[in-house]
């Protein structure tokens, strides 16, 4: 620091020192991120820890029982269940929300036009409604005495609409309410991505020969990987923990009452009161989804990406 800045930094006196404000570099970022680290402590660490002591006790005498509680979760039949309902939805939901979000992007980013804002806008719409309001109207949907389909599917052989909602299909009538709520806002994302790339960087490429199809697998997508991984990240977080969508779909689509693995946890723990267990199932789904986040991510290599920026 040249003595013309060090004159204007305004300091502090204690006993005859020269101190730094308390706005210098050293201490203005902890007070900044001091909010989030106190939410994050409070109701995510310690919930968590909670957690993970409540799965280790019995419920019945509070006794310390081990992974007992474990071994019972994951004997049970109706979570082996939900977790193949969830695993179901991580490897055809997962793909097919990202690759959806991807190819729109992609598409509007490429597109000219005042319609271009106006397509952006109707595909965010159905993320602003609550998850509840978007659950509600695609109950309406499903139901063979409401849906706006039925004479589409009827005109193609197709009984009623809850020809989709069997307990076979039932996962994608579910996952369709997912996408459909959920996939503008993650196109909004990734547009703003691709229009933060340089022209510079586009120009060259074209001048060096590069297709529409090249630029965007070898130019544009590499340059938004990173927003692509958090994009994956959250998506497979979101299934794991889905609860919601099935909840409020019990009654139309005849849901079980533990579909998914959080469903199970709600029912065991306030229908039979069996809260350590419920704690050892939510346990289980952190350790699933921490396990896949921590070595995704690493693989991919997010941040050696960021480092190289």
């Amino acid at each position: 620091m040249t003595s013309a800045v060090r004159d204007t930094v305004p300091a502090r006196r204690v006993r005859g020192r020269r101190l730094p404000a308390l706005t210098g570099t050293t201490v203005a970022p902890w007070v900044f991120i001091a909010p989030f680290f106190t939410l994050l402590i409070a109701f995510t660490l310690v919930p968590t820890l909670y957690a993970l002591v409540m799965s280790l006790q019995s419920d019945q005498t509070g006794h310390f029982v081990g992974l007992a509680n474990y071994g019972t979760v994951l004997g049970d039949g109706d979570f082996r269940a939900s977790v193949g309902v969830i695993w179901q939805a991580v490897y055809t939901l997962a793909p097919l929300f990202c690759v959806v979000a991807t190819l729109i992007a992609v598409i509007l980013d490429g597109a000219a036009g005042w319609g271009k804002d106006w397509v952006k806008l109707l595909i965010f719409l159905p993320y602003a409604l609550p998850a509840t309001v978007s659950t509600i109207i695609w109950a309406y949907n499903l139901s063979p005495d409401s849906s706006v389909f039925s004479p589409a599917l009827h005109a193609a052989g197709i009984a009623n609409v809850l020809a989709f909602s069997k307990p076979n299909t039932l996962p994608y009538a579910i996952m369709n309410i997912v996408v459909w709520q959920n996939v503008g806002a993650w196109i909004v994302v990734l547009t703003a991505s691709l229009a933060g790339i340089p022209s510079e960087i586009v120009e060259m490429a074209r001048i060096e020969g590069a297709g529409p199809l090249a630029l965007i697998w070898r130019i544009k997508l590499p340059l938004i990987w990173p927003v692509l991984v958090l994009m994956i990240v959250s998506v497979v977080s979101y299934v794991l923990t889905l609860i919601t969508e099935p909840y409020l779909l019990q009654q139309a689509l005849q849901v079980p009452a533990t579909f998914t693995p959080n469903m199970w946890a709600y029912n065991v723990s306030f229908q039979a009161g069996a809260f350590s267990l419920a704690a050892a199932a939510s346990m289980l789904m952190l350790l699933v989804s921490s396990v896949f986040a921590i070595v995704f991510v690493l693989r991919s290599g997010f941040y050696r990406l960021q480092d190289r920026d």
